[in-house]
């Protein structure tokens, strides 16, 4: 048994055993919360019922939509490699979906808080499943190009209309505002575990049906979640102060969010925040790959007697480690003595660290063990930023927002990958960007 067996069976176990700790303190709490209304009224035990039922439908609707998104991760650089393309040919259709979501984000973002929440979320899938079909029809680089435009505007979406739908529905509906950050921490865990189920289905079909056979099972999940969205959800708008709203053209939406933006530093802080996270994940995703199999060649023998890594345990791994982020935040964040603010405070210097070690390591195992330290932050930031931007962000122009601070995101990550630097000065790179944002984390407010 190897190093990284061994490694993904204790996070497994780990995550199992904190998974049920998580679970039974959420039952006790139901059970109480069922006892105390018995006591007083039914009125809080159907809100309750309410909101665990708006919740699972949100849910599941998310998790296959971004079951979608996981399939088609491990083969679309082999899908265009397949295809006779070069490695400029292919860098080039990887940045432009990166270029694509940031460009085109801040349009669709608007529209979608102008235009409705529900409508963007069916453009979601049908834009991406289109995107797939490309993949699987064509082989013309000019029309493949036209599919990663396509992809990096799905992209933008996925990450911030979905979320700007819940937020909304959920005030809406009347639910206790501090619910969210559960809905988040649930998001974030459920995220990994279905990255892993789609890594091993992805695999199997790819063996038994072909290297196209995952965009195809792809598509059929962006259908079941936009039939799921039809059926179940509300439609809902960023509805603006001024009565007029019916009549603001998107430019004039863009401009009042970038005045509300300029004029709140908080906002302003939380978007830097997370372009700069964001940026260093992203392409976290393009180097940890290459900096472990230097790693491996130059150790080969001593670890292990295997000439290839195993990528798909590596990857799972990574996202069991993220799922156990995700439960970490969910008690620190339960907790009336750990601010929102302590824990990003934390969260991004130990993220900072475990990419700042990681440049300058020569072990291959202490590297496999800092690289799955920061997915572990992963899981404790997908939630955390989730709900600072609940909490921060006029849920009127929730889409609209979040969308803007993914251009300085997707520039940052075209800079660098297209850079000439040496993979380890990108990781370097990437390790300042973290220890900017945590410099910038202490602008945030201290109440939250």
């Amino acid at each position: 048994m190897t190093y990284y067996n061994e490694t993904f069976i204790i996070l497994s176990g780990l995550c199992a055993v904190l998974t049920y700790l998580t679970f039974n303190e959420k039952k006790s709490l139901i059970i109480n919360s069922k006892n105390n209304n018995n006591n007083k009224n039914n009125d809080n035990s159907e809100n309750s019922k309410a909101f665990y039922n708006f919740r699972r439908n949100y849910l599941i609707v998310y998790f296959f939509g971004t079951a979608g998104d996981w399939l088609q991760g491990p083969y679309l650089y082999t899908s265009y490699k397949n295809r006779g393309f070069d490695l400029n040919q292919i860098a080039i259709l990887f940045v432009t979906g990166f270029l694509a979501s940031g460009i085109f984000g801040i349009i669709v973002g608007s529209a979608a808080d102008k235009y409705g929440r529900k409508k963007f979320c069916l453009v979601y899938s049908l834009l991406y499943s289109t995107s797939c079909l490309i993949i699987v029809l064509f082989s013309n680089f000019y029309i493949l190009l036209f599919g990663r435009v396509l992809g990096g505007i799905s992209t933008s979406l996925l990450f911030s209309v979905f979320e700007a739908w819940m937020i909304s529905e959920h005030m809406l509906r009347g639910f206790d505002s501090d619910l969210l950050s559960d809905t988040f921490s649930y998001m974030s865990f459920g995220n990994g575990f279905v990255a892993i189920i789609c890594g091993l289905l992805a695999g199997g079909l790819e063996k038994n049906y072909g290297i196209l056979s995952p965009f195809m099972m792809a598509i059929g999940f962006f259908i079941i979640a936009a039939l799921m969205i039809i059926i179940n959800w509300n439609e809902n708008f960023g509805k603006m102060i001024e009565q007029n709203n019916s009549s603001r053209s998107l430019t004039s939406s863009l401009s009042y969010a970038i005045n509300i933006i300029k004029n709140d530093s908080f906002i302003l802080v939380l978007g830097a925040v997370q372009s700069l996270f964001e940026a260093s994940m992203y392409i976290f995703v393009f180097l940890w790959g290459p900096l472990l199999e230097i790693q491996h060649k130059s150790n080969f023998n001593l670890y292990s007697k295997e000439e290839l890594l195993p990528f798909g345990l590596i990857f799972s791994s990574f996202m069991v480690a993220i799922m156990i982020g995700s439960l970490i935040y969910g008690h620190m964040s339960g907790s009336k003595n750990i601010s929102l603010s302590t824990i990003s405070h934390f969260n991004l210097l130990i993220a900072s660290i475990s990419l700042l070690i990681s440049t300058f390591v020569k072990n291959e195992l202490l590297l496999f063990f800092f690289f799955t330290i920061f997915e572990f932050t992963c899981g404790i930031y997908f939630p955390l930023i989730g709900t600072l931007r609940a909490k921060v962000v006029p849920k009127n122009l929730h889409a609209t927002i979040g969308n803007l601070f993914r251009v300085p995101l997707n520039l940052i990550v075209v800079t660098i990958l297209t850079s000439e630097f040496l993979i380890s000065t990108k990781c370097l790179l990437c390790s300042l960007l973290l220890f900017i944002a945590f410099i910038l984390s202490f602008a945030l407010p201290k109440t939250i």
